[in-house]
């Protein structure tokens, strides 16, 4: 499946490659007649057929090339550039020095006296037209590959010595990447969401409250605090002294 860059450099080689074969033969056609008839041939005419020549041997040899071997020379993104910059200054080249040559002698292709003038009229419009598709195609694809490298380098990948069908698009943003690949924190499991939050406020070196002392005695006979004021005046006598009220040996406060 081609993508969108592979497709539109498709049809800018396919209008070239018409116009090198029409430039080949229309313009051969031309310089016969011209020899010919006035002995002599038009500049317009060798540069059609010389600009022609050479779109003709170069750009399918990059398509074969390209097809049979991945990361070839003639493949790469800054050799098509320079290339392809060349070949459409060409093509204008040869379309302006048409119009240039015979703009005056050409108004129209109406010769009812001359058929061969008219059809020799009609083939230099031809080549003049092919000339300026095939530098418009090309321009359009240079510019367009010149910006999808651009803006891939911009985005941390160099395509500039790689080919088309490598990277055959403009290079993806890793801005949505990066936001999709950070982890989600999972909650612990049976802990509410505010909870951890309520929790982490308590101060964690905070003193511990401390439980009051008992001021009377506990039930195992143990005296509370010496010199408070709730045991002063409080004294303990044995089982002999204060009669036989009770276990021996167990004390009894009196007040």
């Amino acid at each position: 499946m081609f993508s969108w860059l592979q497709i539109f450099r498709l049809v800018a080689f396919g209008f070239a490659l018409l116009g090198g074969i029409l430039a080949v033969a229309l313009g051969a056609h031309l310089a016969s007649l011209t020899e010919k008839f006035f002995d002599n041939t038009l500049n317009f005419e060798l540069l059609s057929i010389a600009v022609g020549a050479i779109t003709l041997l170069t750009v399918p040899v990059m398509l074969v090339v390209d097809l049979l071997r991945t990361g070839a020379f003639t493949s790469v993104v800054l050799v098509e550039l320079v290339w392809f910059s060349i070949l459409w200054v060409l093509w204008v080249a040869t379309g302006g020095l048409i119009a240039d040559q015979t703009g005056e002698a050409f108004q129209t292709c109406d010769f009812p006296e001359s058929p061969l003038l008219s059809q020799a009229c009609n083939e230099t419009r031809a080549i003049e037209a092919f000339a300026f598709l095939a530098f418009i195609a090309l321009l359009a694809y240079t510019i367009t590959l010149f910006v999808v490298a651009i803006v891939s380098h911009s985005r941390g990948v160099s395509i500039w010595m790689s080919s088309v069908k490598q990277h055959p698009s403009v290079v993806p943003s890793s801005t949505g990447a990066s936001s999709a690949q950070i982890p989600m924190v999972q909650q612990p499991t049976g802990q509410y969401p505010g909870q951890q939050q309520a929790y982490s406020t308590v101060p964690t070196d905070s003193p511990k409250p401390q439980m009051p002392t008992p001021l009377y005695p506990n039930h195992q006979g143990v005296p509370g605090p010496i010199g408070s004021p709730a045991m002063s005046g409080v004294t303990y006598s044995s089982g002999a002294t204060a009669g036989h009220h009770g276990d021996a040996g167990a004390a009894y406060p009196q007040v």
